[in-house]
């Protein structure tokens, strides 16, 4: 089995790092190293991205799986965020989530 090795200065040359699942998306913000931080579910996606990217941290999410999950339907995306700004990510991630659970709360009726 043969790996393939590419120097340094050819990373920044990949749209996407190599390393991440593919069939992803990003939110346009550029990160050097990734880390998986948390798993979403497909409506919160596109919210998230633009959360992270107003927050100026990159942000890239998959589905686990990649193209045969996603024709099973899987319902759930992993995301990854630049490392360096793990500690704003988790941040902005709690806000949504903060925000997310206050507003379902008031659609649950007699409450």
């Amino acid at each position: 089995m043969s790996s393939l090795i590419r120097p340094v200065e050819d990373i920044a040359s990949c749209e996407i790092p190599y390393w991440l699942p593919p069939g992803g998306r990003d939110n346009g913000v550029w990160a050097d190293m990734w880390v998986l931080i948390a798993d979403l579910e497909s409506d919160d996606v596109s919210e998230v991205l633009d959360v992270l990217a107003k927050a100026d941290v990159g942000g890239y999410v998959a589905v686990p799986g990649g193209v045969r999950a996603r024709a099973r339907g899987a319902v759930w995306h992993r995301l990854w965020v630049d490392a360096m700004q793990y500690g704003l990510a988790e941040d902005v991630l709690i806000r949504f989530m903060r925000g997310r659970s206050a507003h379902d709360r008031d659609r649950v009726p007699n409450r």
